[in-house]
């Protein structure tokens, strides 16, 4: 388990320096059209705040299928022991 958290670690500080780069090389203006406004945002905003969304939206989806699944298995394991309990025959 300590290793896998290691990996994670030095993922996450790869990620970050990796921003940091493309983030220091991406300070132009880009403009943003929204629906009802519009502004200008400079690009290494725009991706991180692009990414940030991405990650979050992904942590949710699978939050929500990691819950519908133990769920199943919660269900699935009520049935197997009710299906096991001895029946008791007279």
């Amino acid at each position: 388990m300590k290793v896998k958290g290691l990996l994670l670690l030095l993922f996450v500080l790869l990620t970050l320096v990796v921003a940091f780069f493309i983030g220091s090389q991406n300070s132009h203006l880009v403009p943003i059209n929204y629906i009802l406004a519009e502004t200008e945002m400079r690009m290494s905003v725009l991706l991180a705040v692009t990414f940030s969304l991405g990650v979050v939206f992904s942590v949710l989806l699978i939050i929500g299928y990691i819950l519908r699944l133990k769920w199943r298995i919660s269900s699935l394991e009520r049935k197997n022991k009710k299906l096991s309990q001895p029946t008791n025959v007279t």
